[in-house]
């Protein structure tokens, strides 16, 4: 059954009905990036199709990582959208990867969860393939992929994998995020991910605590329902006491879907809370 107040606060692509010419802008802009910017893409970290990561080297050796991870509710989108966003963040001295991974309802999110956890391994394991430094991961995602930053600041590394760091991931940036995902049960979002009640807080980061230790900024459109804001507000409450420093950022002007075009813009204030994050 559908709850008609939570569906009109988390059915974005019902908020902005002019939001495919957004997605299309991300298409033809990460078309374009193509041409002018090299990448090794592809790059396999598991083994389904969709498991890969495409790589935009630094120039300078030993460069911090930014993980990039789309949105799309956990059932759209893939990394070919979301090369636009390189260029600005290589200008940083960051390599960035835009991370793929399966789509619901032909995994769970748990699962999703577990594959960007793997491919965060990959990035920290192959750092000297890339010229990166494996020991500075940050991660940064966009609506589902502001989800999946969380739980990766909630990740226990060494619970995985014994030889990693505990906080692998040394920052983020969760833009336009749900970290408690009870709400989207009774909306059309759950038609292709499948929650029940105890599955949605299972997978809720906000009912955990960190353990990376920040930076964290989170950032909402400052046009996007009231949904989007209490959801951020509510975990910067929930971890405020957990990290050395949090940011919530409200980008005047941008819904859901243009929020994220600022991280093509070298000067946007999305872009100098991303500089923020290496101090």
């Amino acid at each position: 059954m559908i709850d008609p107040a939570n569906e009109a606060l988390y059915n974005n692509r019902a908020l902005v009905p002019d939001h495919m010419s957004t997605i299309d802008w991300w298409a033809q802009k990460s078309a374009e990036t193509l041409i002018i910017t090299d990448g090794a893409l592809g790059v396999p970290y598991g083994d389904s199709a969709r498991q890969f990561i495409d790589i935009f080297p630094a120039s300078a050796d030993t460069a911090p990582i930014m993980v990039f991870i789309h949105g799309g509710y956990w059932q759209g989108l893939d990394p070919s959208f979301f090369s636009f966003i390189a260029p600005a963040l290589n200008d940083l001295g960051f390599c960035v990867a835009v991370v793929g991974y399966d789509l619901c309802p032909d995994v769970t999110v748990g699962d999703i969860t577990g594959q960007i956890q793997a491919a965060c391994i990959f990035l920290h394991d192959h750092c000297a393939d890339y010229n990166t430094d494996g020991t500075q991961i940050y991660v940064s995602g966009h609506s589902a992929g502001g989800h999946l930053t969380a739980e990766m600041m909630a990740t226990d590394w060494t619970a995985l994998r014994p030889d990693l760091p505990r906080d692998l991931i040394k920052g983020g940036m969760a833009i336009s995020g749900v970290y408690d995902l009870q709400p989207l049960v009774k909306t059309s979002i759950n038609d292709k991910v499948g929650f029940d009640q105890q599955s949605a807080k299972e997978n809720s980061p906000i009912f955990r605590k960190p353990v990376s230790s920040g930076p964290l900024a989170l950032i909402v459109g400052a046009s996007e329902s009231q949904g989007f804001h209490d959801q951020s507000d509510r975990l910067q409450d929930a971890w405020a006491k957990d990290l050395h420093f949090i940011s919530r950022v409200d980008i005047a002007g941008k819904d859901h879907f243009t929020v994220v075009n600022q991280m093509a813009e070298p000067n946007s204030p999305m872009i100098q809370v991303v500089a923020s994050l290496l101090g």
